[in-house]
């Protein structure tokens, strides 16, 4: 009996413990652990930009511990984990972590504005592009004179395909706060309208507003770069990356546009070197892509299938995080040729989540061509080249649809226009844009 007494005795007090853990979780200051910074790779590990972040990001972790209740801490130590995330490219690790904190943040303070814009930046990176514009407009409207709303709401019209919205937006970016993120987005915004002088001077603004050897201005830098690269300006392009490692030595991206420099020379040892160094230093997909993209132009079939690999399990992982990679699946599965009927599908269906995108348009017509549904794709390249963007790309799968449908001086034009945008076309384009050029009978171009 005795015994018995004691297990009783033992069962009751579990039970209590168990009741009451599961009243504390309940309540709503009580919080789980809240997330670090982990350790960079030894490429930057040590740098006085990292050791502040992590003071920064231990003060608002103490913060939060002594006073769960207020909003603002997890909305700071957000924005540490989303800088963190573009900075190692530990997507994975930060971006989840950078939601939760969020999402406490909003439900102690529903009203929070700047929880409720961080939100929409963090949907945007998971490319839900519908729900980040419907909760950026909410914000505007709340408050019309923050510069940072209208930074994530032009982004989300851009990415809806209101083109003309997001002019508007980042109109009044700019006379809120003329800084590097509105320059940048100003600059994208006239590429995207075929501006492409105006461009590079708005990226060059944004640069000078930055700071030397912060990564905000190293990224900027990079735009620029790329900004040259894409006209075949491959010296200057080449300057530029270069001198982003002089401020910043180990930055990926930097080293990723150097290897793009490489890979339009059609060195493509130095090419592969530059992106496994970025690759050690960061373990950010896109350069995988790159890669893989770079052994196709070569013919390695076996290295480009390798990456190849890596990707789709990268893709994998992103849809797991809860990511919508759609568009980005479609697109690297067409140009690599494998899971073309999922790629179609894919693609329709980002087609049909915002159909005035013209990257959406794009990658459903080069799908569609791929599967070999040309004629079906004509309307749709049509209306993904209105704003008269200079992307050679574009240009060059115009010309390539077009002469699978039989539309042989159209076909002309297009590659010639892709030509005359980018000479040095990557992944082996301009070799053959060429060749179907000489294939073709002799007509007047059309551009």
């Amino acid at each position: 009996m005795k015994t018995l007494k004691f297990l009783l005795a033992g069962v009751i007090g579990l039970f209590a413990v168990v009741i009451a853990v599961y009243l504390l979780s309940d309540r709503p200051d009580a919080v789980r652990e809240i997330p670090a910074l982990s350790p960079r790779s030894a490429a930057f590990q040590n740098s006085a930009e990292f050791a502040s972040l992590v003071k920064k990001a231990e003060n608002y972790r103490s913060e939060i511990r002594r006073h769960p209740e207020i909003a603002q801490n997890y909305v700071e130590l957000s924005w540490i984990f989303l800088q963190e995330s573009r900075i190692t490219g530990n997507h994975h690790e930060y971006v989840p972590n950078a939601q939760w904190l969020i999402d406490e943040a909003l439900r102690r303070d529903p009203q929070n504005f700047e929880a409720a814009v961080t939100k929409a930046s963090i949907l945007l990176t998971l490319h839900r592009f519908a729900e980040a514009r419907e909760l950026a407009e909410k914000a505007v409207s709340a408050n019309s004179h923050n510069a940072f709303a209208y930074g994530v709401l032009t982004d989300a019209y851009v990415e809806s395909g209101e083109y003309e919205k997001a002019l508007q937006a980042c109109d009044k970016m700019l006379n809120i706060r003329p800084d590097l993120r509105s320059y940048a987005r100003a600059s994208y915004l006239r590429e995207l309208h075929g501006q492409r002088d105006a461009a590079i001077q708005a990226m060059k603004l944004a640069a000078d507003a930055g700071v030397s050897g912060q990564e905000e201005r190293a990224w900027v830098l990079y735009q620029l770069g790329n900004l040259y690269l894409n006209r075949g300006a491959l010296d200057t392009a080449a300057f530029i990356f270069r001198g982003i490692r002089e401020e910043r030595p180990d930055y990926p991206w930097a080293l990723s546009g150097e290897a793009a420099v490489k890979a339009a020379s059609k060195d493509y040892p130095a090419a592969i070197e530059l992106l496994v160094q970025a690759m050690q230093i960061s373990p950010e997909h896109a350069f995988v892509e790159q890669l893989a993209g770079i052994y196709r132009a070569m013919g390695h079939g076996e290295g480009e299938q390798e990456m190849v690999n890596k990707a789709l399990e990268a893709f994998a992982q992103h849809e797991k995080d809860g990511w919508n990679i759609d568009l980005e699946y479609a697109r690297f599965c067409v140009e690599h040729q494998v899971n073309l009927t999922e790629a179609l599908r894919r693609a329709e269906r980002e087609y049909h989540r915002r159909p005035e995108n013209i990257d959406a348009l794009e990658v459903y017509a080069w799908a569609l061509h791929q599967n070999g549904k040309s004629s079906e794709a004509l309307p749709l390249l049509h209306k993904a080249m209105r704003l008269n963007t200079p992307r050679a790309e574009l240009y060059y799968r115009a010309g390539m649809i077009y002469h699978a449908a039989g539309k042989n001086e159209l076909s002309r034009g297009y590659l010639e226009r892709a030509l005359t945008e980018n000479p040095f076309l990557s992944g082996g384009y301009a070799q053959q844009a060429r060749a179907v050029i000489a294939s073709l009978p002799k007509m007047t171009s059309v551009h």
